[in-house]
């Protein structure tokens, strides 16, 4: 049995289903065995109630813990773990801290390490690791797999310092070409995209939304770097729009009459949120570089599967990607409630994880943001249709 390792801040029974998990998932069903291990956490995360855990229905097991026959996660608490303040003596003062954090991780690592031919670790606190895996797994394949630009995430110093000691990696990999480019210097950057569940996006399910609809139902499926005074913006300009938004929330949202703040949801709920949806909002937070998210941002990719619009900063907006409409577009809003398009064809995540594990040494396979085939769906909104029941 091939073993791989996934060194990751995510956990294997959160609600929110980030890409390294359906990896997993795929690789175990072709027989491999996954040890999961989450970073990112430590005693300050519990002493100060870390909105990460409490997003959880119950806490992680501490140690090892063996889920199933394939899978085993890891999850430990160091003394503290790479933060960032908005104080910079404090971060330095910080930084220093750093080695109680690998130091913790070292022994823990070693003996799944020893025994992976498959290491892949995700962008975020894991990077911090890369010295260990290069010395503790010198047999396996090694993908640093970026996920997100880290530069928007408000990571610490050193994580982008280690993010440029690229070398302890056998390959780089990324959705995004802008993000590709950062690495340029190595010499195995592969830009491997995203996908979608294709097992689960197409099975009916009840629409979750109240009926009658009093006007569109806009939905926002997730909330990194979300740009909440963006989203109040469109509650106003809109007030017959009824906006659902799924994710966790570092603090209390504003009330609004027309916006419903759902918090942290199992996948399928919000499968079914997206699938009777009329609009898909993609309100990241307005900052350069959040371009990236065209191409890695699951939502947006589920809202071109359904043939959804996707409303979003303009940043957002690409020539080969018309359903993507900014803010400051030309009848933006009025875009969005008359939007006629098709579902489009999306890869699934198998594919990602094949990616992943055929590891020998790739040419960089370029920029890949050609807009994909569509389907024969097609969808249609239009404003009058708005005023019967769903």
């Amino acid at each position: 049995m091939k073993r791989a390792v996934l060194i990751t801040g995510h956990f294997p029974h959160q609600h929110r289903r980030p890409s390294m998990l359906w990896v997993s998932d795929h690789l175990q069903a072709a027989g491999w065995h996954m040890t999961h291990i989450t970073v990112g956490y430590s005693w300050l995360s519990a002493l100060f109630g870390d909105v990460r855990l409490r997003a959880l229905d119950n806490p992680p097991h501490r140690g090892t813990y063996q889920r199933s026959p394939t899978l085993t996660s890891i999850y430990s608490l160091p003394p503290i773990h790479p933060v960032k303040t908005r104080n910079s003596a404090a971060n330095r003062l910080l930084e220093t801290a750093n080695p109680l954090f690998t130091n913790h991780w070292r022994p823990r690592l070693r003996t799944p390490l020893a025994r992976a031919d498959l290491v892949i670790c995700e962008s975020g606190p894991p990077v911090l690791l890369a010295p260990i895996l290069a010395k503790q797994a010198p047999q396996a394949a090694r993908i640093y797999r970026v996920s997100d630009d880290i530069r928007l995430l408000n990571a610490p110093d050193a994580l982008l310092r280690a993010e440029q000691a690229h070398h302890h990696f056998t390959r780089i990999s990324t959705a995004s070409p802008r993000i590709a480019a950062r690495f340029a210097s190595h010499p195995n950057v592969t830009i491997d995209p995203v996908g979608i569940p294709h097992d689960q996006i197409d099975i009916r399910t009840p629409d979750p939304y109240p009926t009658p609809r009093r006007g569109p139902v806009a939905v926002c499926a997730g909330t990194t770097l979300i740009d909440i005074p963006a989203l109040i913006r469109i509650a106003r300009q809109r007030p017959d729009w009824q906006i659902h938004v799924l994710g966790r929330l570092r603090r209390t949202p504003p009330a609004l009459p027309n916006i419903t703040w759902h918090g942290e949801q199992p996948f399928a709920t919000t499968l079914a949120h997206i699938a009777h949806a009329d609009i898909g909002l993609a309100p990241y937070r307005d900052a350069p570089g959040v371009e990236y998210q065209t191409t890695n941002s699951n939502r947006i990719l589920l809202y071109r599967h359904h043939g959804l619009p996707t409303l979003g900063p303009d940043r957002l907006c690409d020539p080969a990607l018309p359903s993507i409409i900014g803010y400051n577009s030309p009848d933006a809003l009025t875009r969005c409630e008359t939007w006629s398009g098709t579902a489009e064809a999306v890869p699934d995540w198998l594919d990602l994880a094949r990616r992943l594990s055929q590891n020998g040494v790739t040419d960089p396979s370029g920029d890949t943001s050609i807009p994909p085939a569509t389907t024969t769906k097609p969808r249609v909104n239009t404003v009058p249709a708005f005023a019967s029941s769903a």
